[in-house]
């Protein structure tokens, strides 16, 4: 079969826009050489722990029986060191001969059509994680065919690299921003997504207001939330740190100062909810942010209760639990401020749900939340 390599840099863009992974570009590659497997793996190199993979021209099953003897692999590491500016062969690290010595090649490859060198191409790698396209030649495989393939593989590589960097790029923004602008407007106080640094991402115009005017908070140079009081900043650096290392929300932080009551804030781990392409995912670095909700009681409005209500379709207790909730407050916090039992809100969370179609406390909570930012700010939503 002839490679139109036209339509391949097609395929091969169209996938890494459209699809979120490059793996399915390889079949032609293997339709044009059906007697070479090609493979596709991103991993973590010292682990040998496949994040994702793909194989083709290959014996059967292959995926499981590699991940049996992966720790075992001779050519993965030559992927941490090698030039990427070029296709990689095996060959020159370690001889076919080598190969054929170790207890890979007799539990994989003696069964695999005597696979005994590669060429590859390194798409991307960062620290011990590294995705990467091989053409895995047999024991037989002629120097005239090997070539040829090789030919082929310099050809692709800038574009399968550029792809593969391209897709990265996407993601990453997608990631670090699109995702928060729009729902964070609809937290009716002061709110900001940082990363485990700090820094902000994004901030909602209540925060933005909070920064200019009340000044417990403050940006750095390097647009870190931080603080002028000693005091806030090590509460705030610590919240940070332990909703990190813990992945749960933490709070209330109560923020006082010397004769003033200054109120307190929550910061709570935002899991992602979309799906990263397995082989996408130890290149973006780590993608737990953290939502900051500073709470001051002088802007509380009175009641929103009868809109939650009336909006929802709840109670006027059931929506004083949801405007709780909305304010940063835990489901037992929620209760301790309510005066009931913490089973009593348990139920009315649970009637909650099956009154509004919801399965997740987050999902209450920006749908109430989605309802009071409709509000005119300054209005008391409970007067009427």
């Amino acid at each position: 079969m002839q490679l139109d390599r036209e339509a391949l840099l097609h395929k091969l863009y169209s996938a890494a826009m459209l699809d979120g992974g490059l793996s399915c570009v390889l079949s032609d590659l293997a339709a044009a050489f059906p007697d070479l497997p090609i493979s596709y793996q991103a991993q973590c190199v010292y682990q040998n722990a496949l994040y994702d993979c793909a194989f083709y021209n290959h014996g059967p099953d292959t995926a499981e029986r590699l991940s049996r003897i992966e720790s075992q692999n001779p050519f993965p590491p030559i992927a941490l060191n090698c030039d990427v500016s070029d296709i990689v062969r095996t060959a020159s690290v370690i001889s076919p001969e080598e190969v054929e010595k170790t207890d890979f090649y007799d539990e994989f490859c003696r069964d695999d059509c005597h696979i005994n060198r590669a060429t590859g191409i390194i798409l991307h790698r960062k620290g011990a994680d590294s995705a990467f396209v091989a053409a895995n030649f047999p024991k037989e495989y002629s120097a005239d065919d090997e070539e040829r393939v090789n030919e082929t593989l310099r050809f692709l590589r800038p574009h399968f690299q550029g792809a593969f960097n391209l897709l990265l790029e996407v993601r990453r923004r997608e990631v670090s921003t699109a995702r928060y602008g729009f729902w964070l407007e609809q937290i009716p106080t002061p709110a900001f997504v940082v990363d485990a640094s700090r820094h902000i991402v994004h901030m909602n115009a209540m925060a933005e207001r909070t920064l200019e005017r009340d000044k417990l908070f403050t940006t750095s140079p390097a647009a870190e939330l931080t603080s002028c009081d000693l005091t806030i900043r090590k509460r705030l650096e610590n919240a940070v740190d332990c909703a990190r290392s813990t992945s749960a929300p933490v709070g209330p932080v109560f923020l006082c100062r010397s004769g003033k009551r200054d109120g307190f804030f929550f910061v709570l781990p935002v899991l992602p909810d979309d799906r990263v392409h397995p082989s996408l995912e130890p290149f973006l670095g780590p993608r737990t942010p953290f939502l900051v909700t500073y709470f001051n009681p002088e802007d509380r409005p009175k009641s929103a209760m009868g809109v939650l209500a009336g909006a929802l379709g709840v109670s006027e207790r059931e929506s004083a639990l949801i405007q709780e909730l909305i304010y940063g407050s835990t489901l037992r916090e929620s209760a301790d401020r309510l005066g009931i039992a913490y089973n009593t809100a348990r139920n009315q969370l649970a009637s909650v749900h099956t009154k509004i179609g919801t399965r997740s406390q987050s999902d209450v909570v920006r749908m109430g939340a989605q309802i009071l930012a409709r509000l005119p700010e300054g209005s008391e939503a409970g007067a009427g």
